[in-house]
C-alpha cells in the first residue's frame, strides 16, 4: 500500500509515505477500503487480493486526486 500510494499522489519517495504516522496509514487505507479500491485480507492470510484498480472515483470527482495530494503536501 506504502508504494501504491506514492504512486497515486506522485511522491517519488515512498520512505516519506512509510514514515507518517500509522494513525495516518490506517485513515488512508479504511478510506480506500470504503471506496472499494483495497479489499480486506482474507481470514487463512492466503495472498489471493488482486492488485489495486485504478480509482473510478476520480473520474466522477477529478478534485478527489488534488484534495488527496494537497493533504499529503500539509503533512510532510
Amino acid at each position: 500500500m506504502i508504494f501504491w500510494l506514492a504512486d497515486r499522489w506522485g511522491e517519488p519517495d515512498p520512505s516519506k509515505i512509510a514514515a507518517l504516522p500509522a494513525d495516518t496509514l490506517f485513515h488512508w487505507r479504511a478510506f480506500f477500503l470504503k471506496q472499494g479500491i483495497f479489499k480486506k485480507p482474507s481470514p487463512e492470510g492466503s495472498d489471493n487480493n488482486p492488485p489495486p484498480v485504478k480509482s473510478t472515483t476520480a473520474a466522477v470527482n477529478p478534485s478527489l486526486d488534488a484534495q488527496c495530494a494537497a493533504v499529503m503536501k500539509v503533512l510532510m
